[in-house]
């Protein structure tokens, strides 16, 4: 009777044992893989995932959601004006486009651009109007350097910001490296990032010798990438996350910034 006995307290004790190591393996699974960080937010090109991108328009609905900063891209008009543009060419309504570098800025202002996302005419944007908008909302200006500018070019934009904004609001990203080094040199207080969409890009190491945060796509990011950057007390930008699965992953690598079309962090 006895043996019965303490063999089904054993069995109980056993189970109450095996429910409690349970419990304690899918804590600690859940507390690995909880977000590590608790990022600021970009927009990409602005609120880019409903409106025309790199537009007025898409960035005042970025200035008015709850982002950290709004990105753009920079190029130059063949009559020296700074506007909004991520390709080369500008696209518009009508079907046919326009080479930014070879045209005039009067010339890209005068039709609409191709707008599949609203019912609204939309039109190109200068830099110094979409700096303008990033006064008005109180974001951080991220600017995005799309040709190799030398430190004349460097300049004349770090003017437009003086006139339009303010050096403390911005950030200067780019996929090469010497424009953003010339800015540092015209002024070392303005924060740059270094783009990249390539694995184990050997200008990581450059970086990290010479104190350049990075802005990396989101399918290149990694823990060590992160972990590299942070021991250096360097940031770590990723894009373009427009997914909340994506959105935990990224946290949990323990990245500083976030550009999304979509997201804001709520």
């Amino acid at each position: 009777m006895n043996a019965k006995r303490n063999k089904a307290l054993r069995t109980v004790l056993f189970s109450v044992l095996g429910a409690v190591l349970i419990a304690l393996l899918l804590s600690a699974g859940a507390f690995l893989f909880l977000p590590k960080s608790d990022p600021q937010y970009v927009a990409h090109r602005g609120y880019s995932g409903r409106y025309v991108d790199n537009t007025a328009a898409s960035f005042r609905a970025a200035s008015e959601m709850p982002f950290y900063g709004i990105e753009t891209d920079v190029r130059e008009t063949e009559d020296g004006v700074f506007v909004c543009n991520h390709d080369e060419t500008a696209k518009y309504a009508d079907g046919g486009q326009l080479t930014i570098a070879a045209s005039t800025f009067t010339e890209l202002a005068e039709k609409p651009l191709r707008n599949t996302k609203t019912d609204e005419d939309a039109f190109i944007c200068t830099f110094e109007d979409y700096l303008r908008i990033c006064k008005s909302g109180g974001k951080i200006a991220v600017i995005e350097l799309k040709e190799t500018f030398n430190a004349n070019k460097i300049a004349q934009i770090l003017q437009i910001v003086d006139t339009a904004y303010d050096r403390a609001h911005i950030s200067v990203i780019s996929f090469y490296i010497e424009p953003l080094l010339q800015v540092r040199q015209a002024d070392p207080s303005v924060e740059i990032q270094y783009l990249s969409d390539t694995k184990d890009d050997p200008n990581f190491a450059r970086c990290l010798r010479e104190d350049i945060p990075v802005d990396v796509r989101q399918s290149i990011l990694t823990k060590k990438l992160v972990r590299e950057f942070h021991n250096e007390g360097l940031t770590v930008n990723v894009w373009t996350v427009n997914k909340k699965f994506d959105l935990t992953v990224v946290r949990i690598k323990g990245v500083d910034y976030v550009t999304s079309n979509f997201f804001c962090g709520q």
